[in-house]
């Protein structure tokens, strides 16, 4: 038996809607929409049809390439106006998709690196800010090693070494700070792509279900037709 040719809009049109009610990513998505679609084909087409998960996922591939090309003839073929029409509002559902799907991983990838970047900027400077503090209390101690002439000079050097520590400690303080708001921020963007992540499963779902029934009354139809003839 020879590869599919897709000989019909109808069968685009199918593959569409498969792709937008269950949103296909690794090679077993596709094998399955090919399950699917295998015994609706081949009553379409008045033969056994045995499609491959790979087959489907290239067909697609050519017909979004196409649209986004905007080649109507190649896409329209010998279709109605109206699966015309159907085919490319569900290509642009899955282009819509697809760009905002990978629009928020990007996102994702940015809070990463952000954060990355600002933990090694914070480490840094609090080394940094540990060994200014060490090296000038060092300072101090050979300075107090030799009495001061002045009583006030005394006073001054434990206030500097006051002031070493306490800037040590309010840059500890400060990324403390950063690192909570910064963690805050991820948590409110996690709610907000795990919201995203529900509407649009649910929104699955209700594709599936529509797409199981249209399915269904296709076959019922082609059935009865079949037993007329």
């Amino acid at each position: 038996m020879g590869p599919f040719r897709w000989p019909m809009l109808q069968n685009d049109v199918d593959l569409a809607k498969e792709v937008v009610a269950t949103r296909p990513e690794k090679p077993s998505d596709w094998d399955n929409i090919a399950s699917r679609l295998n015994p609706i084909f081949s009553l379409t087409n008045g033969k056994a049809v045995v499609l491959k998960g790979r087959s489907c996922r290239e067909r697609m591939e050519r017909l979004l390439k196409k649209y986004k090309a905007d080649d109507s003839a190649a896409l329209k073929r010998s279709g109605t106006e109206e699966e015309y029409s159907e085919l490319n509002v569900l290509l642009e559902d899955i282009t819509v998709f697809r760009r905002d799907l990978e629009e928020a991983r990007e996102l994702e990838k940015e809070v990463k690196r952000k954060k990355i970047e600002e933990d090694e900027k914070r480490g840094h400077d609090m080394r940094q800010a540990a060994l200014s503090g060490i090296a000038g209390l060092d300072e101090d101690e050979d300075e107090e090693d030799n009495p001061p002439e002045e009583k006030n000079k005394t006073g001054k050097k434990v206030k500097q070494r006051a002031s070493k520590l306490s800037a040590v400690q309010m840059l500890s303080d400060k990324y403390e700070r950063k690192a909570e708001l910064k963690q805050k921020e991820l948590e409110i963007r996690k709610m907000e792509l795990d919201l995203q992540k529900r509407k649009f499963e649910e929104q699955t779902e209700e594709r599936k279900m529509r797409f199981k029934m249209e399915m269904e009354e296709r076959r019922m139809m082609l059935e009865l037709l079949n037993n007329k003839m």
